[in-house]
């Protein structure tokens, strides 16, 4: 595809050929609205359980508000990917999952994964807004399902919630928790990639109010990437105690060890030179199985704890207080290769897009080498009061949060053979390098959190609701640079130590009003904000934070805004649709002053406008539907003279999923869907873009009592299409997965 440096004009939009099939889901068979005006609304109560499912509809969650909350009655548009759907659709990991929610790309992490576990929502990176079951999980690893019951993404600034970051919005894994119930369960899946993969799912009731689960994970996986191999060993046990009484205590711990290969995936046709925004001419002409780099040399080792004590207090029918401490440990070892197209070709000629693509050639450089320990310990404190004042009720929520998050990073010098060359066409991974590793610096960075927040849940009467509710965090951050080679502090390219800290202190937000003139109808209108501090610790940065200079270290937080109208409707076929139009913005971005490059202003502006929906339920007892989609238009407002008027990376103009699965008697079930994108851009520049593409995939399973088989068929058509780009450049892409086959074996024991 040639480069088309012009932004797309609003009216250059044309209907995905995917479009009809997503919209399909939309279309409800019986799809009268239920007119009960008086229906009972479901209670609003303090829980620790994750959100509550019946099949692939969501009808409450307790993430968004910290309160068993019905979704009608969250002003906030929110994706929820429920256990039965990932089951259904053999999901494996939390990208697989996230494939069910419209707006979200990929972008290869630094030190690059083969999982490629950096997500851009609605067009704004969420490295740094992972959570799971509420509190912030800042690790750099591979997330798996094996101990996941469902993946929520929250759309929308949630800084009210969730605290710093959230620009495009969080995702929050919710985990498998013990029940007063038996479960033993064992699980295999046999993949055509290689893929193998052994777990365990244990429910034990220990008492008349207390359980243990166990879950297990084991996997030693090819995948279609070549060389590309994925090693597991996963323990999640968790303890409960006093379920059903007015104290519940949970003890939960999960370990995680990956071993695997880095991929920052394949070279781009685009050379920097010699137009001045460079030249990009299309997708790799290669299959999507080819790896770049050298498969003797890469690997990424992660190790990961997260500890969890949970303990929800009900002093009486009116008053509960949840405390919930989180310990958390992530190390990853890491060496990496950067493969791009070579200036030149086999004959030495300079490299154009007449050049044959026998000719062309990949410059690697094994130059990537880090280790991290990063330690994370966090404590909330909530108390949750339901009272009345007149004929208005009220659910108050006051928290305190407390945080203290520590980065250690070490990085390498490289000295040896560490490049060569090799044909795109035909890489070769088993290229030999000789060379050393020396340390070169380490990169120590902390912050500490200090919020308190509280939420009003506000019912005027039946018809009329609102939320309102703000939060006040300090964000006290800092970084040292300490050079190995005698242990002084490191100097940066503009002769300052790289010795900074700072202080910020933010107030944030979310108010919004609903409005039901019927049990089956729900109106909203809403708006928030959330801060993203110069000192932020990030998941995927070298040195896992912002600060890099004096200028910059005096720089204020960004600050984001979104804006909601929104709806949903339950019909009487117990389909549930929401949608919402949104404006998410960031209104002063860090960019570097035209005046004087030194320094760091808040002038740049973007912003992403949009319309999403969604349907989930059962249009039958046999038939369940699950659909979503996204049209998004975003611009980059002000800001550095390369990128104004243009559209933001990772912003497809249009995507979604839909999903349908029907029993047909006697244990059997078939089901299928879509997954589908239009293009976008792989850098703000607009200096090259990704093809859109429509991905089907389909399943068979034969489901008893005792035990289920599923067979699971990935990319039936054998689409080649990207799911991802690499650091805000058009010089790589991450290929997706090609037509595969999983079959799983799920056998449950009396």
């Amino acid at each position: 595809m040639a480069g088309n440096s012009r932004r797309r004009a609003p009216s250059q939009f044309r209907l995905h050929p995917a479009a009809a099939a997503i919209m399909m889901a939309f279309a409800v068979p019986g799809g009268a609205l239920a007119q009960s005006a008086d229906e009972a609304l479901p209670e609003v109560e303090v829980t620790s359980s994750p959100a509550k499912t019946e099949g692939f509809r969501t009808e409450s969650t307790p993430s968004v508000t910290r309160t068993e909350t019905p979704l009608r009655d969250i002003p906030q548009y929110v994706n929820i990917v429920p256990q039965e759907l990932i089951r259904s659709q053999g999901a494996k990991s939390l990208q697989d999952a996230l494939r069910n929610v419209p707006g979200i790309t990929y972008a290869a992490a630094e030190g690059g994964t083969q999982a490629s576990q950096l997500f851009y929502l609605r067009g704004f990176p969420a490295g740094g807004d992972l959570f799971i079951d509420g509190i912030r999980d800042i690790g750099e690893y591979n997330r798996d399902l094996f101990n996941i019951e469902s993946v929520e993404v929250l759309k929308g600034p949630s800084a009210l919630m969730f605290g710093r970051g959230s620009t495009g919005g969080v995702i929050n894994q919710t985990s498998k928790t013990p029940g007063l119930n038996s479960l033993k369960e064992v699980g295999v899946s046999l993949g055509t990639n290689g893929e193998k993969r052994l777990t365990g799912d244990l429910n034990l009731q220990m008492g008349e109010h207390s359980a243990f689960r166990l879950n297990v994970l084991g996997e030693d996986s090819e995948t279609y990437r070549d060389t590309v191999d994925n090693k597991q060993v996963g323990v999640a046990p968790s303890l409960k105690f006093g379920i059903g009484t007015p104290t519940e205590v949970t003890v939960s711990y999960m370990y995680l060890n990956t071993d695997g290969q880095t991929d920052y995936g394949q070279p781009a046709l685009w050379l920097t030179a010699p137009a001045p925004r460079g030249t990009f001419w299309g997708m790799p002409p290669v299959g999507l199985d080819k790896y770049y780099g050298f498969a003797n040399y890469d690997f990424t080792e992660w190790e990961t704890h997260v500890a969890t004590l949970r303990v929800d207090h009900r002093f009486s029918d009116t008053l509960s207080l949840r405390n919930s401490t989180r310990w958390a440990n992530y190390n990853r070892n890491m060496e990496a290769t950067i493969a791009t197209l070579a200036t030149k070709d086999a004959n030495g000629n300079p490299v154009t897009p007449a050049t044959p693509h026998e000719l062309l050639l990949v410059d690697r450089n094994h130059s990537k080498s880090r280790d991290n320990d990063d330690t994370v310990l966090i404590n909330q404190t909530e108390l949750t009061w339901k009272l009345e004042t007149g004929a208005v009720k009220h659910t108050v929520l006051t928290g305190l949060e407390l945080g203290k998050e520590e980065l250690d990073r070490m990085s390498y010098n490289f000295i040896g053979t560490t490049k060569d060359q090799t044909s795109l066409l035909n890489p070769n991974p088993y290229s030999q390098l000789s060379y050393t590793k020396t340390l070169n610096q380490n990169n120590v960075s902390e912050a500490e959190t200090i919020a308190v927040y509280v939420q009003d849940q506000l019912e005027f009467s039946p018809e009329w609701k609102a939320l309102l509710g703000v939060r006040f965090e300090r964000y006290d951050t800092s970084v040292q640079q300490i050079s190995m080679a005698d242990g002084s502090i490191a100097v940066g390219m503009d002769g300052v130590p790289i010795d900074f800290d700072r202080v910020d202190e933010m107030v944030s937000g979310r108010a919004g009003v609903i409005w039901q003139p019927t049990g089956a109808q729900s109106y909203y209108v809403s708006a928030g904000n959330s801060y993203n501090p110069s000192g932020e610790l990030g998941v995927y940065g070298a040195t896992g934070t912002n600060l890099s200079n004096g200028a910059n270290s005096i720089v204020d937080p960004e600050e984001n805004r979104s804006y909601e109208i929104g709806a949903q409707w339950d019909f009487t076929s117990n389909v549930q649709v929401r949608t919402a139009i949104f404006r998410n913005e960031k209104i002063n971005a860090r960019m570097t002053d035209p005046a004087d490059a030194t320094q760091v202003i808040l002038a740049g502006k973007r912003r992403v406008d949009g319309v999403e929906v969604s349907a989930s339920g059962r249009i039958t007892p046999s038939w369940d539907i699950y659909g979503a989609m996204a049209y998004m238009d975003g611009e980059i407002v002000s800001g550095p003279e390369t990128v104004v008027g243009r559209t933001p990376l990772g912003v497809p103009e249009l995507s979604g999923t839909v999903w349908t699965l029907y029993r047909l008697g006697g244990g059997w079930e078939v089901g299928g869907g879509a997954y589908a994108s239009s293009s976008w851009w792989l850098d703000d520049q607009n200096r090259g873009e990704a093809p859109s593409y429509v991905r089907w995939d389909a399943t068979v399973a034969y489901v008893q009592r005792k035990y289920d088989v599923r067979l699971n068929l990935f990319n039936l058509f054998d689409e080649k299409y990207y799911i991802g780009g690499y650091n805000n450049s058009p010089n790589r892409v991450i290929p997706g997965l090609p037509l595969s086959g999983m079959v799983t074996l799920n056998y449950r024991f009396d």
